[in-house]
């Protein structure tokens, strides 16, 4: 078995679908099922959306859970572009794990994010002139790898001809494929090895040889409901008629963006004319209105809850067949709402994009995809949408 300690849902998923595509059995789970034969088993958390303090403590207590499996090794799963805790999180699974050595591969080169010298870029420029640099809960102020991790002096970047330390955490710089080769060459068994969906590619590449698994095609024709949590990359839908591609738009109620809490008369009534809005079309959208957040400091993770609210509501309302959720953080909060905690990947729709078998529910499926991701085009087609 391959273990894998995930900071958010959707990154997660992404590794599934790469896990699905080596034909390794493959299962994403919020907790750690000692009975699990997985090839290929991913534990999700939320780690990124919570404290520092408590992140270090999931953390641990999954490394520990997960040892006992007896795994061939843990791999460290962070964001591409290093929100997070991601320093604290790898102390705490060092801690837990009695490794002495944690190799930090930064980027996706695969999409344009790339570490070169101490500079992290992102589609050809430094990173701090981007739009990351608005993120609301971890923007990315500076593009020095160092400063960009938030860590002290005892990280630091190593180049290639440098030898690895025995102790410590370091960095290791990735332009390209031939990169992240050459820095899974240089781990062992005595390494914990962190980095993006790319990097895991690249090591399960140098594991196993891709095959295509023989899968059921998932049922996607029915009612589907898609979710658009993330506040960050809220304004981009082409709307026409109040239609983002011919499926109606509907935002969440200023009233209930603004309420101190979760739950409220109005996100009910707003659920209901959701619910009413699928059974007449058989698709909806659920999105936050740019235009409701551009003068007022929003909690995310609150957000995400309300929003995780409305869907339950919404499934009470009337049944669906499919979840298609944007953003790691919301995805988390809806699984929470509703007492999901194992998935199957059953199909990879597009990089990063991927369909989901729930556990124990023959009904209701998900399809999830990361914030920074774009829906591929076959989503908004048709219901029978192939993937890949």
């Amino acid at each position: 078995m391959i273990a894998v300690i995930a900071d958010d849902l959707t990154g997660a998923a992404e590794l599934a679908g790469i896990g699905l595509n080596h034909g390794l059995r493959t299962e994403v789970s919020t907790t750690v099922d000692e009975y699990c034969d997985a090839d290929l088993l991913i534990i999700a958390t939320d780690t990124r959306s919570l404290t520092e303090a408590r992140a270090k403590e999931i953390v641990h207590d999954l490394t520990v859970q997960l040892q006992r499996l007896k795994p061939r090794f843990i791999f460290k799963k962070i964001d591409s572009v290093l929100r997070g805790h991601i320093i604290e999180e790898l102390q705490s699974q060092l801690a837990a794990s009695g490794l002495k050595r944690a190799l930090i591969i930064p980027g996706n080169p695969h999409h344009s994010k790339k570490l070169i010298g101490e500079t992290f870029h992102y589609n050809g420029a430094p990173i701090h002139l981007s739009n990351f640099a608005k993120d609301p809960t971890f923007p990315a102020l500076s593009s020095n790898i160092i400063e960009l991790l938030r860590a002290d002096e005892k990280i630091r970047l190593i180049k290639k001809e440098d030898k690895l330390p025995a102790t410590g955490i370091v960095i290791g710089a990735a332009n390209d494929e031939d990169d992240l080769k050459y820095w899974i060459s240089k781990t062992d068994s005595d390494t914990l090895l962190a980095g993006s969906a790319n990097l895991f590619t690249t090591l399960l590449q140098s594991l196993t040889n891709p095959q295509k698994v023989e899968t059921t095609d998932p049922e996607t024709t029915g009612r589907r409901l898609f979710i658009f949590g993330s506040t960050f990359y809220q304004g981009k839908l082409n709307l026409s008629d109040g239609r983002h591609n011919n499926i109606p738009v509907h935002y969440v109620p200023a009233a209930t963006i603004c309420a101190e809490t979760s739950g409220d008369n109005v996100h009910a009534l707003f659920a209901s004319h959701v619910a009413s809005s699928i059974v007449a079309g058989n698709n909806a959208i659920i999105a936050i209105n740019p235009d409701f957040i551009k003068d007022i400091k929003v909690d995310p993770l609150l957000l995400s809850h309300k929003m995780a609210d409305i869907v339950k509501q919404v499934i009470d309302h009337t049944s669906l067949h499919e979840l298609l959720i944007e953003g790691g953080a919301t995805a988390w909060a809806i699984l929470e709402r509703l007492n999901i905690k194992k998935l199957y990947p059953s199909k990879l729709i597009a990089p990063g994009v991927i369909h989901m078998r729930i556990a124990g529910n023959n009904q209701l499926c998900l399809t999830l995809k990361p914030g920074s991701y774009p829906w591929p085009a076959p989503v908004w087609e048709t219901n029978n949408y192939t993937c890949i």
